[in-house]
């Protein structure tokens, strides 16, 4: 429990995605914003799709390659 906990705040705090094709950047901001406005106002932040495992999709605005949000690596650039 006390794992998932600190895992959560980690992943609250990456603020950009990078896609397993072609390794472009993109914010997770950004990327939430289409996802509601695709999928709704339900869809998960996608941060939180990648830590618990779900096949959220992503798909990298460079490449168009897509892929479920666990397969994506994030990072925190200021």
């Amino acid at each position: 429990m006390v794992f998932k906990i600190l895992q959560e705040k980690k992943y609250q705090h990456y603020t950009h995605a990078h896609c397993p094709n072609c390794n472009e950047v993109s914010t997770v901001d950004n990327w939430n914003d289409i996802a509601i406005k695709t999928y709704g106002e339900t869809s998960p932040d996608i941060r939180m799709a990648a830590l618990e495992k779900t096949s959220f999709p992503y798909q990298c605005p460079k490449c168009y390659m897509a892929y479920s949000a666990h397969l994506l690596t994030f990072e925190k650039i200021k």
